[in-house]
């Protein structure tokens, strides 16, 4: 499954990864959370200051003083719906140009930023 979501002022057909182990069922929560942070993400991803900081603190050396384009660095490639009972928990994963193998995952919860990582991190 894939839902166009706007990323940082562009829109990307992102594939859909529930956490759930074969056998059991997508509970409720992941799908209602799936569902906020969709509707939500116009405004929970206009800015990726906190994204940009991110690159700059691990990759500044290789990147330089500032970043203009973040689509230049890290590409929107899906959205990890995590099972958590407590939390609407999502976490954008995006490919990296300097950690190819790790990429970046920026974890929400309730349609709030919470922290930076790698995907490694989920």
């Amino acid at each position: 499954m894939n839902k166009k979501v706007s990323v940082w002022g562009r829109e990307f057909d992102l594939k859909i990864i529930f956490d759930v182990y074969k056998g059991e069922d997508i509970l409720d929560i992941q799908n209602k959370a799936l569902q906020m942070f969709v509707d939500a993400a116009d405004k929970v991803l206009v800015t990726c200051d906190e994204l940009k900081d991110y690159c700059l603190k691990h990759d500044g050396d290789q990147i330089g003083e500032a970043i203009e384009n973040i689509f230049k660095y890290v590409r929107p490639e899906s959205l990890f719906v995590k099972r958590n009972e407590k939390v609407r928990s999502v976490a954008l994963l995006c490919n990296y140009k300097f950690d190819e193998e790790h990429g970046i995952a920026l974890f929400f919860e309730n349609e709030k930023l919470v922290r930076i990582g790698t995907q490694d991190d989920i």
